[in-house]
């Protein structure tokens, strides 16, 4: 009788070795998919935080391109009018950049925009001055 009783544990045990197993697969592939989940989601950050970081700058660089120059060499290459719009493309972005006389007599206010689609979403970034103007 306790080789058949020994038989009997041995079968048994054999089966919850079994469901353990399929249990931890079945545990490990939720937290797999909710790892799979996170990282996908982070990337896509990632990647828009790169095009607004990249954004930034082309508009910091249109902004110091303009201040290198008298504001009357860039009114005479038409790089900036004032009360006027001159615009752009470079790489997936595009940018304006937007010149008015502000209350003041002498001082300009200049905007550059940059804009860019992204998966279907627009983004956008703003950088704005006011430069005296004689």
């Amino acid at each position: 009788m306790t080789t058949e009783r020994l038989k009997v544990s041995l079968k048994a045990s054999r089966g919850y070795v079994l469901f353990d197993v399929l249990l931890a697969l079945f545990l490990f592939s939720i937290g797999f998919a909710v790892l799979y989940g996170l990282t996908e989601s982070a990337v896509s950050e990632a990647r828009q935080a790169a095009s607004l970081l990249e954004g930034a700058n082309l508009a910091q660089k249109k902004m110091d391109q303009l201040a290198v120059h008298s504001w009357a060499d860039n009114i005479a290459q038409q790089a900036c009018l004032p009360g006027g719009t001159v615009e752009g493309n470079e790489g997936k972005f595009h940018w304006l950049i937007v010149a008015d006389w502000d209350d003041l007599p002498q001082l300009l206010r200049v905007s550059v925009e940059v804009r860019w689609i992204e998966r279907g979403s627009p983004g956008c970034y703003k950088l704005e001055s006011l430069y005296e103007v004689e």
